[in-house]
């Protein structure tokens, strides 16, 4: 049951589906809502201060998005992470991530380039302080920064939905706490390819983070796994 920590709906722009949808993508991520949970679509209803209808649809949207499954008969659950699932995410990522990259390389202008620098920068104090909330959107900007300068709107959504997909295991596996200093030594190597705008390094660069990160995750579920067994 949820208790009072996903905030009510208030007014906006934005439709109420899409705010409940928001809602829960934020507690699957952050862990209010645990892996394999059942969600209590009532209480969604009642915590959020909305009907049925706009929890129902957002659900559906958020199954399209793979955070949730929805069983019939049984009702809504919120998606098992797993490795096999990871991998492929994570195979699917690297090849759309590194030539994004690979075609973003000799597009990034001066300006870009020292608001890499400067992330950079904020993403080393985040981490020294234990800010990893701060550090994941600091991540998040670094990255679509060089995706962006591919300028391709469709590239740009697809590799957005799998990286919203991946939070699931970013969030929950916050396997960054003792690989922070490895992590930012990586993203120094892509910052250091587009400064000298080198497509080839740059897609490479990428492509080996993500590899990494993806070791660092399947050791960490590994270790899990072998604790409750």
């Amino acid at each position: 049951m949820i208790q009072n920590r996903i905030q009510p709906i208030e007014d906006s722009k934005k439709t109420v589906t899409a705010m409940v949808q928001e809602r829960v993508r934020q507690a699957i991520l952050d862990g209010v809502l645990e892996a394999g949970s059942r969600i209590d679509q009532n209480q969604l209803a009642t915590d959020l201060n909305v009907s049925l209808v706009p929890v129902r649809e957002a659900l559906k949207k958020l199954e399209g998005e793979g955070f949730v499954q929805i069983i019939p008969r049984r009702g809504a659950f919120v998606t098992s992470a797993s490795v096999e699932d990871m991998e492929d995410l994570y195979f699917a990522r690297r090849i759309l991530e590194g030539q994004a990259a690979y075609h973003a390389a000799e597009s990034l202008t001066d300006e870009q380039i020292t608001r890499l620098e400067q992330l950079l920068s904020d993403m080393d104090v985040s981490l020294a302080s234990h800010d990893f909330h701060s550090f994941m959107q600091q991540n998040h900007e670094f990255h679509f920064i060089i995706y962006n300068s591919a300028d391709s709107r469709y590239l740009t959504n697809i590799i957005t939905s799998l990286w919203e997909l991946s939070e699931r295991y970013r969030y929950r596996y916050m396997f960054m706490k003792d690989q922070g200093p490895v992590i930012q030594q990586e993203h120094r190597e892509i910052l250091e390819a587009c400064r000298n705008r080198d497509p080839k390094k740059l897609r490479d660069s990428i492509i080996y983070h993500m590899e990494q990160t993806l070791i660092g995750i399947r050791g960490y579920i590994e270790r899990e796994t072998r604790q409750e067994d």
